[in-house]
């Protein structure tokens, strides 16, 4: 979904370098990968499981390709922890997860869960650094049971279930909400500097 926060001032403010999100989405929308290219972020990373928003996403980005800033990578997000590792994101990463498998794509898609957050937290708590940003898209689904039809958990507070995992990264993390599709939808959690 689109971003509609100042990402470039969220990247000023908390000293990200990389960005890396989980779920393109189509690419010749209004994505937020498209506003971390413009963002300045020196290296931006897209995992996406659909083929054909990969094979848009190499058309609509091809100079950002060519030039090294973008890497796209075909992807179930599950597999996260396989694209993350200390020497590549040693720096300060803004890592925004958005990764769900819809309605529409579920014949078409075969991801392990219709929504990998916790997945996807769990890799990044496998990093040493524990000072990433991590912006978390759809809080709106995640307040209801059983977001995207996601059964593999049972039936958890889901909100809340991220927000523990988050912490169990680093209990420094702090929590606000930024506007995205509707007001108050992205849960970003930042670590102060010390």
């Amino acid at each position: 979904m689109p971003i509609n926060f100042d990402l470039e001032a969220l990247r000023t403010d908390t000293g990200c370098v990389l960005y890396f999100e989980t779920g393109l989405a189509d690419p010749r929308r209004d994505v937020s990968c498209r506003k971390a290219l413009a963002a300045g972020f020196r290296k931006v990373y897209s995992l996406e499981l659909n083929p054909e928003w990969i094979e848009l996403g190499r058309r609509e980005f091809k100079d950002y390709l060519d030039c090294g800033v973008l890497k796209l990578i075909h992807d179930d997000s599950n597999n996260l922890g396989r694209y993350l590792n200390d020497q590549d994101f040693a720096e300060r990463t803004l890592f925004y997860l958005d990764a769900h498998v819809d309605r529409p794509d579920v014949d078409k898609l075969q991801a392990m869960n219709r929504c990998p957050l916790l997945n996807e937290l769990m890799a990044i708590g496998e990093l040493s650094r524990k000072d990433h940003v991590i912006c978390v898209d759809d809080v709106r689904k995640l307040r209801k049971p059983f977001p995207w039809d996601e059964k593999t958990y049972g039936n958890i507070d889901f909100l809340q279930a991220t927000r523990d995992q988050i912490t169990a990264i680093n209990t420094r993390y702090r929590f606000k909400y930024l506007d995205g599709y509707k007001k108050d939808d992205v849960l970003v959690a930042w670590v102060e500097a010390a």
